[in-house]
């Protein structure tokens, strides 16, 4: 960390990956176009916009402990193709595929990557994600950005998930920063990022470039169109 850190609030960044710092619709629509293509069945927006309903579903069944990893991960294939391709039966298959397309796909947000590169110099930054590890850690290594990331943590691998406290005690007993106060979580959703930040007595900051979400919020302490204005948040009230 650079020589702004004795003047601001926040020392560390906890960020979500996905709608903060990925594009993730399209890394989304890429991968699933790839996946249906190489089995030869059709892909059109009928086929996505089914996938990404079944899929949302799921992953907020996911944060409520209602389906599991393992499970959502076959399952959204089982649904999708019931709906679109006639009960197309090799839906292990079509999963497995997803998750290896999917972690090629980094496609970044605009401006992420110089925002992540003056943001670097002045916090430490840890990725926090419910994404699973072989793909968020294939599409990190497919980006120019892992240099200004200290760590990465999956709610795979730490076998909780946001919102759970018990995902955010096992980030914050790795993390060099220990004093709360000093630690931010920054991400695109309110159920996951900024719940699962009040739950562990975090500051939050919810990333809504388009105004979507009504404040104030009772699990939002402050509100970034950039990334980059996690910087003036921090320096908010110092000398």
């Amino acid at each position: 960390m650079g020589g702004f850190v004795g003047f601001m609030k926040f020392t560390t960044i906890l960020m979500d990956a996905d709608n903060t710092i990925f594009d993730f619709p399209v890394c989304e629509y890429n991968a699933l176009k790839n996946t249906v293509e190489s089995f030869g069945l059709k892909f059109n927006e009928r086929v996505y916009k089914n996938f990404c309903v079944i899929n949302d579903r799921l992953w907020k069944e996911l944060e409520q402990n209602k389906t599991t990893r393992s499970e959502l991960r076959i399952q959204r294939f089982k649904e999708l193709t019931e709906k679109c391709f006639n009960g197309f039966k090799n839906t292990s298959e079509l999963a497995d595929e997803y998750i290896f397309q999917l972690s090629r796909q980094g496609v970044l947000i605009d401006g992420v990557y110089e925002a992540l590169k003056e943001l670097s110099g002045i916090f430490d930054i840890y990725i926090i994600t419910n994404g699973f590890k072989t793909v968020q850690r294939g599409r990190f290594s497919e980006t120019n950005i892992t240099g200004f990331i200290k760590k990465i943590y999956t709610s795979e691998e730490a076998g909780f998930q946001k919102p759970m406290k018990e995902f955010f005690d096992y980030v914050l007993a790795d993390t060099d920063e220990k004093d709360k106060e000093k630690i931010i979580v920054v991400g695109d959703s309110l159920t996951a990022d900024m719940q699962g930040g009040k739950n562990a007595g975090l500051k939050t900051c919810i990333y809504d470039p388009n105004n979507l979400i009504e404040m104030p919020n009772s699990l939002c302490d402050y509100r970034i169109n950039r990334l980059i204005e996690i910087k003036d948040i921090s320096m908010e009230g110092m000398i």
